[in-house]
This record gives C-alpha cells, sequence and structure tokens, in this order.
C-alpha cells in the first residue's frame, strides 16, 4: 500500500477537511450544474448569472478541492452528492 501524500489525492483531501460542504452556496450550485452535464452558459442561464461569473465559480471551487481535471471534479461531486442541491423543477404548462 502506498501512503506518499498525494498517492491517494481523496484521501489527502479528507484528511485537510476540505469538502463539497466547504464550497459556498453559488459554488454548490454551479457544481451541481457540471455534474448535471450542462455548460457554463447553461449554467449562468439557469442560475441567472453570467456564463463568465459560472467560470469563475467553477475555478475557485476546483481550487478549493484541489483537483484539476473534470473526472476529478465529478467524482469528488458523485462521491458527496448529498451535499449538493436539487436541480430546480420546470413549471409545466
Amino acid at each position: 500500500m502506498n501512503s506518499a501524500p498525494g498517492a491517494n489525492p481523496q484521501r489527502d483531501r479528507r484528511r485537510r477537511g476540505i469538502s463539497v460542504a466547504s464550497l459556498s452556496a453559488r459554488e454548490r450550485d454551479v457544481l451541481g450544474g457540471v455534474v448535471r452535464g450542462l455548460t457554463n452558459k447553461e449554467i449562468g442561464i439557469e442560475l441567472s448569472i453570467s456564463h463568465r461569473t459560472v467560470e469563475i465559480h467553477r475555478a475557485r471551487l476546483m481550487r478549493k478541492l484541489d483537483v484539476t481535471t473534470l473526472a476529478a471534479l465529478i467524482a469528488i461531486a458523485l462521491a458527496e452528492r448529498d451535499k449538493l442541491p436539487k436541480p430546480a423543477q420546470k413549471a409545466s404548462a
């Protein structure tokens, strides 16, 4: 078993106390959109913010969670999906 630092980023992150719960509410909203496969533009429309603001939130949450790839971000989000906001239901006409 490899116990060197960095060998298991998820365990190292948990050891430092970094989790989805440590993100701001807006960062969790953006993360929820990313997990659902939405583009930055679609997330922005859903949250009534610009796609550039979405990009900024996304960059900050990736830095806070200490990930550099989308795959790693989604792995963390799915492992902690109970802490993500539920998607808004569209009103039926």
